[in-house]
């Protein structure tokens, strides 16, 4: 509905008609229109983050960026530009709310991450420094995933590329 019609044109009774369900149920399950619709983020940011981790055990860390990339890239195909749009017209309360469930699931990627670099061994003895922190290395791939994502790129190629050239 959301995609269709925008945020703003969505209520309660509106939501109600469309699952064939009365006004009284939605409210049963949400005390409001702001409490239904960060549920709803929340179970879309599930969708495209069901990533089933047994799938990239073995994987290098550059690919297991673009696994990554390509796994979330896949989920979102479901929920066309929900990155750019997903807290749009909430209140400053409910923004917050939907930054940081945002926020917890880009956690989860990064703390991936964060133990895949850590079990390659071919990362050289020196790649990482006080002045090059792990840390602020692992940032920078998760915000270039997160922009590729939502600039809509094929693919993180130049991504896994840079960071071969950087830590091998």
């Amino acid at each position: 509905m959301v995609s269709e019609e925008g945020l703003q044109a969505i209520n309660i009774r509106t939501v109600a008609r469309r699952c064939n369900v009365s006004v009284g149920s939605i409210y049963y399950y949400f005390s409001g229109k702001d409490e239904l619709v960060l549920e709803t983020i929340e179970s879309v940011w599930r969708d495209i983050f069901n990533v089933d981790e047994q799938e990239a055990t073995d994987l290098p860390f550059p690919e297991y960026v673009e696994w990554i990339f390509q796994s979330v890239k896949d989920g979102m195909d479901g929920y066309p530009n929900f990155f750019t749009a997903h807290s749009l017209s909430f209140a400053s309360d409910e923004r917050n709310k939907a930054r940081s469930t945002m926020d917890r699931f880009l956690a989860q990627m990064k703390s991936g991450l964060s133990e895949k670099l850590k079990k390659d061994n071919s990362v050289h003895e020196g790649a990482f420094s006080d002045d090059f922190p792990e840390y602020a290395f692992l940032d920078f791939i998760l915000s270039d995933i997160v922009v590729l994502l939502i600039k809509h790129v094929g693919d993180c190629r130049i991504l896994k590329e840079m960071i071969r050239r950087t830590i091998y």
